[in-house]
Formats: C-alpha cells, structure tokens, sequence
C-alpha cells in the first residue's frame, strides 16, 4: 500500500529538479536539467523565447547570463508541477530535446541558426597599381639575372681564347743612378740582364747552366766583373737616349 502511494506521488508531482548546468559552446548552448527520478514530462513552445518542460518539481529558480554569446541570459522559473525555461537571444534559433541514457536528466539544447558574417581579415583588398608594380620589379629582376649571366658566358670565352703567358720575375736589381737600374730578369726558363728606368737596355741573355746567379752577392759579383768595364760607354748612351727623348717631347 505504501509504494502504491509513492507511485502515485510522482504520478502527480512528477520528477524533482535537483541540478541545472549550463554549457556554452560554438553556436549553441546546451541546459542540462538533473533529475531525482525518470523523465515522463513533455516540453511545450507557448511563445518567444519561451518553453514550457511538464512533470518537474522545483522551488528554486535559477538564472545564468553570458557575455559576448548569441544567448544573454536563461532563466529557469518553477511553476506548479512544471518549470518555465525562457531565454533572451536577438538571433534566429533552434531548439533540441535529449534525454540521457538512464532518463534523469533532460538536455535542452538552443542552436544559433544566423549565419556568421564574413570577417574583414579574410577579405584581402588588392590595389591594382601594387600589382603592377610587383610585376615590373620582378620582371626588373629577371632582366638583370639573364644579363649577368651573358656576360659570365661571354668573359669566360673570351678568357679561353687569350694565350697563357709565363710571369717574368725580377730576380736581383741595383740602382746604377736615380733614373735608372740594372736587374737580372728571369722568362721562360731563361735569365736576361736589363737595363730600366728612363732608358730600356737589354745588356745580355743566359741560360742557368751558363751563369750561376742565386744571391744577392753572386750578382753583385758579375756586375762588378762583367758590367763595370761597359759602365763609361753605358751611361753616356744613357745620357745621349735621355737628351734625344728630350728633343722628341719639344719637338
């Protein structure tokens, strides 16, 4: 006799609303309502933004508002054998009802239906003469590339056509007067005796195994046993090439 009357206690009084929880996600909010026993109720749309969920027993009322969300605020208002869920949203929406697995809890669900505007940061605003100016730099660039890869080509044919010459080396020189000096050249596996400065005079030509010349002393040496019997005749050629060199400029 007693579960008889409890049984018809729920009959009469329904489900009793223990725990609401609110969970806002992208574009929709889900109300999930806890109950004490299973869910036998029904919900109602009776206006705007206004439902009507039977068979719950509450005297609490509960209210929960949101920044920055397509939903400002729920309200959870208890009535007689019933609880009255109303929202305030300016968007267009749906509404979804779930129960859980075991029937104790009801999740009410709000979707946001208005389309999301296109964000300025994704409109990419071209300006035709940026374009333009793009193009001629890199069209610049291009130019400049392919020239300097013709004249890398053309250099380096033209070095391949021109002879190889062997270097000449000073081996030794000493100043016969300010203008002028005699130095012992070597070419070609080949030694010349020279005289530079403002007269060019080539004194003799030798190869290594007729004149041994490897220092300093060894040639001044041979200037002293070859060269100082020719100096006299040398520096007067010398001064009649410079007088005559002279006579040329004036002329």
């Amino acid at each position: 006799m007693k579960k008889l009357i409890i049984f018809f206690f729920f009959l009469l009084f329904g489900s009793d609303l223990i725990n609401v929880n609110f969970f806002p996600q992208n574009k929709k909010l889900d109300i999930l309502l806890s109950l004490d026993s299973e869910f036998k109720g029904k919900v109602i749309n009776i206006g705007k933004n206004k439902f009507l969920i039977t068979d719950i027993v509450s005297n609490k009322k509960y209210e929960k508002k949101f920044n920055n969300f397509f939903v400002k605020d729920v309200k959870i208002i208890p009535q007689q054998n019933k609880v009255l869920i109303k929202f305030d949203t300016s968007e267009k929406y749906k509404t979804s009802v779930a129960l859980t697995p075991d029937g104790y809890g009801v999740r009410f669900r709000i979707i946001d239906t208005q389309p999301s505007p296109m964000k300025k940061d994704n409109l990419i605003i071209t300006n035709p003469q940026t374009q333009l100016d793009y193009l001629s730099y890199v069209i610049s660039l291009a130019i400049l590339i392919i020239l300097a890869i013709i004249l890398f080509l053309v250099r380096k044919k033209i070095v391949k056509k021109l002879p190889i010459k062997s270097g000449i080396n000073i081996l030794f020189q000493k100043p016969i007067d300010p203008k002028n000096r005699v130095a012992l050249l070597e070419f070609n596996n080949r030694k010349y005796l020279v005289i530079v400065g403002n007269s060019n005079i080539l004194l003799d030509v030798f190869d290594d195994n007729l004149v041994n010349i490897s220092t300093k002393k060894d040639f001044e040496d041979f200037l002293n046993t070859e060269i100082n019997e020719k100096l006299d005749n040398l520096q007067k050629y010398i001064k009649n090439a410079e007088k005559l060199k002279e006579f040329d400029e004036k002329i």
